[in-house]
């Protein structure tokens, strides 16, 4: 039977390598706009009718980049939740230092897997690596890591200043 650390940490971390994998999934020509495209399309002229070639070039472009955003802000809400956990089983942090170290290693971690997503597929033929896109996915982080604090904040102090073992 597995330790409650054990358990803790698996229920932290498994998310986490969830979110992970389907951003490299994402990552491949598979979901380049080309394919993601084919497959967007003919559901938005589903709902909306038809779109000239340029405004659904533009929307898609809007779409992918908009995706970026809320996609890495999650991951890193997901990041902050399991690097929180992990340092709640250390008796030595409180519930706010806890967190706000969680916090900042929570955007470490989403910078790393941003630039590593954005390194790879530079390599790709149907993609583009862009730093562009590095930093709208850690300003997605940022304004979810601020959210998430300003809603929430009062919440994590309230919380037990003990680990959960």
């Amino acid at each position: 039977m597995l330790s409650k650390r054990r358990r803790v940490l698996l229920s932290a971390w498994i998310p986490a390598a969830i979110c992970t994998l389907l951003i490299l999934i994402s990552s491949s020509d598979t979901f380049s706009s080309d394919n993601t495209s084919s497959v967007l399309r003919p559901f938005a002229e589903w709902i909306f009718g038809p779109f000239a070639n340029h405004t659904w070039c533009k929307l898609l472009y809007d779409f992918r980049k908009t995706a970026h955003f809320f996609a890495y802000g999650f991951v890193s809400v997901v990041f902050f939740r399991a690097w929180r956990m992990t340092f709640r089983l250390s008796r030595s942090y409180s519930a706010v230092t806890a967190s706000l170290r969680a916090a900042a290693v929570a955007l470490l971690s989403t910078l790393a897997l941003s630039s590593a997503d954005e390194f790879h597929q530079s390599f790709l033929p149907k993609r583009t690596g862009s730093p562009f896109d590095v930093l709208l996915d850690m300003c997605g982080a940022v304004t979810c890591h601020l959210v998430l604090f300003t809603f929430f904040g009062s919440l994590l102090e309230l919380t037990s200043t003990t680990s959960p073992e």
